[in-house]
C-alpha cells in the first residue's frame, strides 16, 4: 500500500517528464503551500525552478489509521532524472533513477501528461478554479480520486485508496526560488531505492 502511494504522489507531481532544455511546468519557478488532510493531516510544500526540472517537496504529516498514528517529516527531491527521498528525522533516504526521464521527445510533451492519466484510468471531466487558477478536473476511478490540474502542477488532489487523503494548494507564489531549498542536504545516507517503474505497473494493474 505505502509503495502503491508513493507511486501515485511522484505521478502527481511529475506530471510532464522533462529533460534540461523541456519545460516540464507551464512556469519557470514558484513555491506552493499545501494543507494535507484525511488519514494525514499536515503541510506540504513545494518549491521548483526551471520549468519543474529541478524540484523539492517537503512534508510533515501525522498518520493516523486504525488507532496508530505516527509523524513524519520528509523530503522529496527531484534532480531531472534523479529522485532523492529523505526521511529528515532520521537523516537516511533512498536514491532511484527517474524512468519517466526516459524516451521522451519534443513532440511528446504537449500530450504525455494526458496519456498517463488516461493510462491511470483517467477522464477529464471539465474546469473549475482553485486559488484564482482554473484546473482541468481530472477523475481517476482507479485510484477512486480527483486531481486539479493548473500549468501542469495539481493544485488539489483527493485520493481514497482504503485510507482518505488529501491535498489542496494554500498558497501559490511565482518566481525566483530560495536555491538552498532544492539542494540535497549533508549528511544524508542513501541507499538505492526499489523500481519505480514496477510499482507504476501495478498501479496500471500490470503484472
Amino acid at each position: 500500500m505505502k509503495e502503491l502511494l508513493s507511486a501515485a504522489l511522484l505521478l502527481s507531481f511529475s506530471f510532464v517528464v522533462t529533460a534540461q532544455e523541456f519545460k516540464r511546468y507551464g512556469i519557470k519557478s514558484g513555491v506552493i503551500e499545501y494543507e494535507v488532510s484525511g488519514a494525514q493531516s499536515g503541510t506540504e510544500t513545494i518549491y521548483f525552478d526551471d520549468w519543474g526540472y529541478r524540484e523539492a517537496k517537503y512534508t510533515e504529516t501525522e498518520l493516523s489509521f486504525g488507532g496508530f498514528s505516527q509523524m513524519t517529516k520528509t523530503l522529496t527531491i527531484l534532480e531531472g532524472k534523479t529522485i532523492y527521498t529523505i526521511d529528515l528525522s532520521t537523516n537516511t533516504g533512498t536514491k532511484m533513477e527517474n524512468p519517466l526521464f526516459q524516451n521522451v521527445s519534443d513532440e511528446d510533451l504537449q500530450e504525455i501528461g494526458e496519456r498517463m492519466m488516461k493510462q491511470m484510468g483517467g477522464e477529464k471531466t471539465g474546469t473549475e478554479d482553485v486559488l484564482g487558477r482554473t484546473c482541468d478536473v481530472w477523475e481517476i476511478k482507479q485510484m477512486r480520486g480527483k486531481t486539479w490540474i493548473w500549468n501542469s502542477i495539481p493544485l488539489k488532489t483527493e485520493v481514497n485508496m482504503g485510507m482518505q487523503m488529501n491535498s489542496a494548494a494554500v498558497s501559490i507564489k511565482e518566481g525566483e526560488v530560495q536555491q538552498d531549498k532544492l539542494k540535497v542536504p549533508e549528511g544524508i545516507t542513501f541507499q538505492e531505492g526499489g523500481n519505480l517503474s514496477e510499482m507504476m505497473k501495478k498501479l496500471k494493474g500490470g503484472n
